[in-house]
């Protein structure tokens, strides 16, 4: 998607009803309770496949983090509220969701917020053959596998910290399994990192990369 088409797909998707009764910006404040509302799609079209094609290549994916539902991090008390903004992206069709993501967690600054484990999109199988020595017994000879073991078209972690802004922050890899020229056996990927400063309160904020494209929309609770 070129970068006109972009800013007139955001034009677009910042017309929705939903976006026209927000609340005014408000000032980032460690220690608040925010809520975080997400939109992850793959971008579609020749031009990001053709940099898909071209970028990848065996990249080290970064797990660390919890899980939303796991440690500090839980899934919102009032659900996933974009979803409108999920099938624009869609009926568009310049973009796949790959995920809705929707939690609450306390403003922290950049050395003390936790980061985010993200597994999205389609399963992709496992990273390496189960030995006996790996994965906990369970009963029937099952084993249990970990984050770790198992592949995703989207992983890495995120994170929102609290500055004089907020700032969503990315470390993820998005898996190109059929770029072109690339091993078969080996799964490639692109990275997908960055920083996208946020209110609480504005309409929505966008994190694109020629394949990934984010979009954000931050809550100040308890006001």
């Amino acid at each position: 998607m070129t970068h006109l088409r972009r800013r007139r797909f955001l034009t677009r998707l910042a017309t929705l009803p939903l976006l026209l009764t927000l609340p005014a910006p408000l000032v980032a404040q460690v220690g608040r309770q925010y809520r975080i509302e997400l939109v992850i799609f793959e971008h579609l079209g020749p031009e990001s496949r053709s940099f898909m094609d071209g970028a990848a290549r065996p990249m080290e994916v970064n797990l660390s983090g919890f899980g939303i539902g796991e440690g500090p991090i839980r899934p919102s008390r009032r659900g996933f509220e974009l979803q409108r903004v999920a099938d624009r992206v869609e009926r568009s069709g310049q973009g796949r969701v790959l995920a809705r993501l929707a939690w609450d967690q306390r403003g922290r600054d950049y050395y003390s917020t936790s980061w985010i484990r993200i597994q999205e999109g389609r399963y992709l199988g496992l990273r390496e053959e189960q030995g006996e020595e790996q994965g906990d017994a369970s009963a029937g000879g099952l084993r249990t596998l970990s984050p770790q073991q198992e592949r995703y078209e989207l992983e890495g972690r995120l994170r929102v910290w609290v500055g004089r802004f907020l700032h969503l922050e990315t470390d993820l890899v998005y898996h190109v399994p059929h770029a072109v020229g690339s091993d078969p056996d080996v799964l490639a990927g692109v990275p997908v990192r960055g920083s996208q400063r946020m209110n609480s309160g504005d309409d929505l904020f966008y994190l694109d990369n020629p394949a990934i494209g984010i979009i954000a929309r931050v809550t100040r609770l308890g006001d």
